[in-house]
């Protein structure tokens, strides 16, 4: 459900929505962070109508060449923002009324001073299906907002943030409609165009998070993790959506690790 713009106060958060011709879903997300006293629409050169939609919605508009991941967004806006707090959010992302009212009350308590980040329940969406199995399936802890002097933003794929010393993420727990509805995918096409544009940067990301890859390793990879998304994680669940998806994510780990070995091979 999108928020009513009046129903929230404005708090001193700067919030970084990046989007590239995806007008289509802007305008619910834009409405549902409305509580942000500052919004910054990152538009990659979109060929839509993404702009006059940021535009009509009153974010400030930053026109960006196109990257292949947000993080790098968000690593370069970090301490250009008005407010500490930043909150990063996607277009295919909506927050509930019930979690907007949450962030609300931390703030007009006051976060303390040992927060870094702040975590929200978010539910994934698969084609407006409701993923329950599979690694993105269920109820998730989201980074949603984050203190610019508190995090490092390292701007690499899936392993972009991180808390610093001495800060603790700060969750906000699960009470029942208080989500961000991430709409993830809305086809197995989009699916494939985003998750080749991560495969490019795989190699240097896993390698950063410490990951060590072998060629035994790599002939075990594809039933490894079709088990691990179809069975352990419950994919079955989501019927022919939760085979689809444990299919490709085995395919996806397997490539990825390809990339990581190739990667590791060049740089010893």
């Amino acid at each position: 459900m999108v928020n009513d713009n009046n129903r929230h106060k404005k708090l001193p958060i700067s919030a970084i929505v990046t989007g590239y011709n995806e007008g289509y879903m802007l305008e619910d997300c834009l409405k549902s962070i409305a509580f942000c006293d500052d919004i910054i629409y990152v538009d990659l050169q979109s060929g839509d109508n993404s702009r006059e939609i940021a535009q009509k919605q009153g974010a400030t508009i930053v026109v960006h060449e196109r990257v292949p991941m947000v993080e790098m967004i968000h690593k370069e806006l970090q301490y250009e923002t008005k407010y500490d707090w930043i909150l990063t959010i996607d277009p295919d992302e909506r927050l509930s009324q019930e979690i907007c009212s949450d962030i609300e009350k931390l703030f007009e308590k006051g976060i303390s001073g040992k927060t870094g980040a702040i975590l929200v329940p978010c539910i994934y969406y698969y084609k407006k299906h409701r993923l329950t199995g599979t690694r993105w399936g269920g109820m998730h802890s989201r980074w949603l907002i984050f203190h610019k002097d508190r995090c490092r933003m390292s701007g690499i794929v899936h392993a972009g943030r991180t808390v610093a010393e001495p800060y603790e993420p700060f969750f906000i727990p699960f009470t029942g409609k208080n989500i961000d509805h991430h709409y993830w995918m809305l086809s197995f096409k989009q699916l494939k165009e985003k998750h080749s544009r991560y495969l490019k940067l795989e190699g240097e990301s896993r390698n950063f998070m410490g990951f060590v890859a072998t060629r035994k390793k790599i002939l075990k990879r594809p039933l490894k993790a079709f088990y691990s998304c179809f069975v352990k994680d419950k994919g079955y669940k989501d019927g022919f959506y939760g085979l689809v998806l444990s299919c490709f994510w085995a395919w996806y780990d397997t490539t990825a690790e390809i990339k990581l070995y190739k990667y590791q091979k060049q740089h010893r």
